[in-house]
């Protein structure tokens, strides 16, 4: 559409001025409301709802809920001492002199037997044992003052024959034993009776059942049971 060109008529002109200005009223009276409507937005909300909501978003508040505290994994005794000294092991005792006498703990004295029954009129072979049952290597007298055989009764009580009656018990004989070590002393008895200073008159001891003894010293070992037969 084009438009007339020239000077208008004024009424024309009166007419835009006013509408200009109805324009501008409208626009500030439109300002005021929308104002007005916020700032009466701001007064309906609670007390101290406003500056939440102005404030934006905020981070919670710690919680006060207490939780036990975490044992410590550090633990309170001191570390061991660690000692840079060599601990020194002392040196074993020397084992004892082999020299030195044999206890009579550490000795055992027994009798042995050819066979356990004999015929009267048989020689019976009977044998003494002496032996080192210690730990330790020791010396014994083991010559033929120390040693003896004796026959009794079954009770152990009646006397019939040593070794020692008849013959002449003398002489010394220092051994060094070591453990375990064993020595023999064989002998025959005739099978008759004796007594200290050997009588001349000897007998032939009756069938029955008796006891060998072996002695060495002082030490006497158990009675070994020996039976005589017709």
């Amino acid at each position: 559409m084009m438009e007339p060109s020239g000077p208008l008529p004024k009424g024309v002109y009166l007419r835009r001025r006013i509408l200009a200005v109805a324009g501008t009223a409208f626009g500030v009276v439109v300002l005021i409301w929308l104002i007005d409507g916020l700032i009466g937005d701001q007064h309906d909300l609670p007390p101290g709802a406003a500056a939440v909501a102005d404030s934006g978003p905020t981070s919670s508040p710690p919680s006060t809920s207490s939780s036990p505290p975490t044992a410590s994994t550090t633990s309170d005794s001191p570390p061991a001492a660690t000692s840079t000294e060599t601990s020194t092991t002392p040196p074993p005792p020397p084992p004892p002199d082999p020299s030195e006498p044999c206890p009579d703990a550490s000795v055992a004295v027994t009798a042995e037997l050819g066979a356990p029954t004999y015929r009267v009129g048989q020689k019976p072979v009977l044998r003494l044992v002496v032996a080192n049952t210690g730990p330790h290597p020791c010396t014994r007298d083991i010559g033929r003052a120390q040693r003896e055989l004796v026959v009794t009764g079954p009770d152990g009580a009646t006397r019939l024959w040593s070794s020692n009656d008849c013959y002449a018990a003398k002489g010394e004989h220092w051994h060094v034993l070591a453990p375990g070590e064993r020595h023999d002393f064989d002998l025959t008895w005739a099978g008759r009776t004796s007594a200290p200073g050997c009588p001349p008159t000897r007998t032939a001891v009756p069938p029955g059942d008796y006891l060998v003894t072996a002695k060495l010293g002082p030490l006497a070992g158990p009675g070994v049971p020996i039976t005589i037969t017709p």
